[in-house]
């Protein structure tokens, strides 16, 4: 049953089709993806890779303050090899001023020799090992890890915990897309790149997308998607997927998430930090 709580080419022309920036009590809402990307940030500490590509890569934001979590994030871009980690880099920043350790994992995408459906969730699946292996090696391995993702990479976040294979307190998806099947349908340009990424439309592939819809009957932790109902790149209607917790913000726009100056950005906060001490 979902409990639902009412509270980057092609990216930029979506986002014609969002409203102009809104501002409640001085923090912005439904804010643009050059907005994102103009953070202040800082370059990973750390990085290696899990495999043989140079794309295959896993990044590291050290927590600037005592650990209070670890988030191991998937980026989004509508699965294009156009777009990486690289625009989440604010948000990474932001999050490990307040305590959160983050590993970013990068991955082959539509695009790139080996990514699309299945490559890239494989790339993710090998990844998560070795994310916990560096978590043991750094001595974090006590502290509450979150697996989160964005848009595409929410989409890539809940099927990778249906197979993870060490505990994890939440799975976040951050405006993810979770039936690929309906959204493959749409005329936006991410929805029209979701057949790129299957290679092939859902009549053609019902198998390969049947097997792309995460189901949160295989997660054992708790699922809690978050989105905002001013989305116009992933819809609201991609949150309903049964099984999880959805809390929904008030005006918020697709990148939101990645923006730490914003309502949704402390929404997300506040799960990371949830019994912190």
């Amino acid at each position: 049953m979902i409990r639902i709580i009412s509270l980057l080419t092609a990216l930029v022309v979506l986002q014609a089709c969002q409203t102009s920036p809104q501002r409640s009590a001085d923090k912005p809402k439904n804010v643009p993806y050059g907005e994102v990307i103009s953070q202040r940030y800082q370059i990973a500490a750390s990085n290696i890779t899990y495999a043989e590509t140079n794309l295959q890569r896993i990044y590291y934001w050290p927590a600037q303050v005592k650990t209070q979590s670890v988030l191991v994030f998937i980026h989004g871009g509508c699965w294009l090899n156009a777009y990486d980690y690289t625009h989440a880099r604010g948000l990474f920043t932001a999050l490990a001023k307040q305590g959160v350790a983050t590993f970013a994992i990068e991955y082959r995408r539509t695009g790139d020799a080996g990514g699309g459906w299945p490559g890239t969730l494989t790339d993710i699946q090998q990844a998560l090992p070795a994310v916990k292996q560096w978590l043991d090696e750094k001595a974090l391995g006590d502290v509450p890890v979150y697996l989160a993702g964005h848009s595409a990479g929410g989409h890539l976040a809940l099927l990778a915990a249906q197979s993870v294979t060490f505990p994890v307190e939440k799975v976040i998806g951050l405006a993810a897309i979770t039936d690929p099947a309906t959204y493959a349908k749409g005329a936006n340009s991410c929805q029209t790149a979701t057949p790129q990424f299957f290679n092939g439309m859902p009549d053609e592939l019902a198998e390969a997308y049947a097997a792309a819809t995460p189901d949160v009957a295989s997660i054992e932790a708790p699922v809690i998607l978050l989105q905002g109902n001013a989305d116009a790149i992933v819809p609201v209607t991609q949150s309903q997927l049964a099984g999880s917790n959805v809390i929904i913000s008030e005006g918020a726009g697709h990148f939101d998430w990645l923006h730490s100056q914003t309502p949704a950005y402390q929404l997300l906060l506040d799960q990371l930090l949830e019994g912190a001490e």
